[in-house]
């Protein structure tokens, strides 16, 4: 075994090697080690059918699947538009992946995370959320049409949130405390939700079924990798919505 190391060592052709191909550069954070996933041959599907049947590795993202493309996509505008700033508060109607990938998220780019799902989802999905630092708010599930639908909630959580940021601000200036804490709020302790609301920047809700952003991140990121990976040479492309 000494003799085949050796001669491992001392003859090895580094050309060859693996590791001496075109290195990869370490990713800067979360954030930049979303996407560019790799594509990988079904061996197994390709055979039985005779054609080349590739899988993309999305749950190679950092949150566990494609979701974090949209979360990215999503909180990126609204910083861009001014509908959220850093310190603010994301918030989100999410019982899956949408709602790890924000909570996985958020933190990178300086934001806070408040998820509401409702009280039948799986305990272990919520504390999966809470363990990335975001709040976790569980309601009794009810019709989409009713004011108090988990996703309906997280939309009104992130208008109160913008109202008690206006608030602070106003008393801010009235204080004159100058301009450096805008936007901090604080509420009464009794007030429900406290915690998610007390010393935030305001509120904005992903709204992730409605947000064009969450088109936007495939249409811009994943659809040109894609295309790239396979050198356009492309037949078919099938996908399953969640």
């Amino acid at each position: 075994m000494v003799a085949f190391s050796y001669f491992l060592f001392f003859n090895r052709n580094t050309s060859t090697l693996p590791f001496n191909n075109k290195k990869k550069k370490p990713r800067k954070g979360v954030v930049d080690a979303i996407g560019n996933t790799p594509l990988i041959r079904i061996n197994s599907l390709s055979e039985a059918t005779g054609c080349e049947i590739l899988g993309k590795c999305e749950f190679l993202n950092p949150g566990g699947s494609v979701k974090d493309r949209v979360a990215v996509k999503i909180i990126e505008e609204a910083l861009a538009s001014g509908d959220l700033v850093p310190g603010g508060v994301v918030t989100e109607g999410s019982a899956g992946s949408t709602a790890i990938s924000i909570a996985t998220v958020a933190p990178a780019y300086g934001c806070k995370c408040h998820v509401v799902i409702p009280d039948d989802a799986a305990i272990e999905k919520a504390q999966i959320i809470e363990a990335l630092g975001a709040t976790v708010e569980r309601v009794r599930p009810v019709s989409i049409t009713h004011k108090d639908h988990f996703v309906n909630i997280a939309r009104r959580r992130a208008v109160e949130a913008n109202e008690l940021a206006a608030k602070k601000a106003k008393a801010s200036q009235v204080d004159g405390n100058g301009l450096d804490r805008m936007n901090g709020c604080t509420i009464d302790q009794e007030k429900e939700n406290s915690d998610f609301l007390s010393h935030c920047n305001g509120g904005f809700f992903a709204d992730q079924f409605e947000n064009l952003a969450n088109f936007r991140a495939h249409y811009e990121g994943t659809r040109p990798e894609i295309w790239e990976q396979t050198s356009g040479c492309l037949d078919a492309f099938v996908a399953a919505a969640g």
